[in-house]
């Protein structure tokens, strides 16, 4: 990440898009600009791990969901497309759904949803 990067500045990125302050383009615009790159998210948990060049910041666990032991393509589809929900309620979709892990690629502008089995749902991020 950029040198200027501190958590504290991160965690103001967090909750502006938790308080619905930010829509998701803007908080991957923002998240872009002091230099992440990718992030992943932990479903069970909430926990995140925001990745630039050459640093990570992870974020506390926030809950505890439990994941559906087979991914259902259809049901995840549904809760992805429902990322302008509160973060949380999101998670609690995609648990669900049996999703148990998901990465945002800013650079590639695609997010990728994994379940329990390994199967796969890769999506082209939806930035407005």
């Amino acid at each position: 990440m950029n040198d200027n990067l501190t958590e504290k500045e991160l965690h103001k990125i967090i909750e502006r898009r938790s308080t619905g302050k930010t829509n998701f383009g803007e908080f991957l615009e923002e998240l872009s600009q002091i230099g992440v790159i990718q992030y992943d998210i932990n479903v069970a948990t909430g926990e995140a791990t925001y990745k630039g060049e050459n640093s990570e910041v992870k974020t506390d666990p926030q809950v505890q969901f439990v994941i559906s032991n087979d991914l259902n393509r259809n049901q995840a589809l549904q809760a992805i497309a429902s990322i302008a929900l509160p973060f949380l309620d999101f998670l609690r979709e995609l648990a669900s759904a049996g999703v148990i892990t998901y990465n945002v690629n800013i650079i590639e502008k695609k997010a990728k949803y994994v379940g329990m089995n390994g199967d796969q749902i890769v999506e082209p991020l939806e930035l407005s």
